[in-house]
């Protein structure tokens, strides 16, 4: 009973105010993304991971970088794994550069607080004006960054080639943010007791697709928890 409540508790915290919500392709189909500003590329090395800079972006690449080694620990002890090759992560200045990327083919709008595009296995990431924002994506990307390197080897032929294993959506998202608050928070405490008191928590045959929580009637703000199966 423990290890349900547990499981859907991970799913609830994905969208949460103030959580990471990373692009999911394809339903994004016709939007334009416009590309009007050059920049100028360098990158600094730490001992597992490559972070891109440009203009302005020496601060912010040296906080991530520093953030990423971090972060790593806690994810490798937490997933008893090492990754096997290293990340590169592309660190952009706001969110408006952020959407020219051209790393990620989808259109990414202003809900998408970061991304870890599986062929190349890169997280790229905006600064949001918060540092511990910042540093919240930076672990919530890594963890899949992390989770790519073991089911699917982190390289663009074994995605291809369907060598490795492709695990849900909700767990996916949910054990990244899971990961990146160090364990449950009082606020996802606070969302999952609001669901069971409203009846909105879906028993496990039911996880699957998008379904609104409900919570405190005088919210301004509606709480969605995605759940795929």
């Amino acid at each position: 009973m423990k290890r349900i409540a547990l499981l859907l508790t991970i799913a609830a915290a994905i969208t949460l105010p103030g959580r990471i919500t990373s692009a999911q392709p394809g339903n994004l189909f016709g939007k334009n993304k416009v590309q009007y500003k050059n920049f100028d590329w360098k990158y600094i090395q730490s001992p597992h991971f490559d972070v891109y800079f440009y203009s302005g972006g020496r601060d912010l690449a040296e906080f991530c970088a520093e953030h990423a080694e971090t972060a790593l620990v806690a994810i490798e002890k937490t997933m008893r794994y090492d990754i096997t090759n290293r990340i590169a992560i592309i660190a952009y200045n706001s969110h408006n550069d952020f959407q020219q990327t051209n790393a990620v083919g989808e259109y990414l709008p202003e809900g998408v607080g970061g991304v870890t595009e599986p062929l190349k296995n890169r997280v790229v990431l905006p600064y949001e004006g918060n540092y511990e924002l910042f540093r919240h994506v930076i672990h919530h990307e890594l963890t899949h960054a992390v989770v790519n390197d073991m089911f699917i080897g982190g390289t663009y032929q074994a995605l291809l080639t369907g060598g490795g294993m492709m695990i849900p959506s909700w767990m996916n998202e949910g054990l990244a943010e899971y990961n990146s608050l160090y364990g449950l928070d009082i606020e996802t405490d606070e969302f999952m007791r609001d669901a069971t008191l409203a009846e909105a928590v879906p028993p496990v045959g039911a996880i699957g697709g998008l379904r609104a929580v409900p919570c405190r009637p005088d919210d301004v703000l509606v709480h969605r928890a995605k759940i795929w199966a």
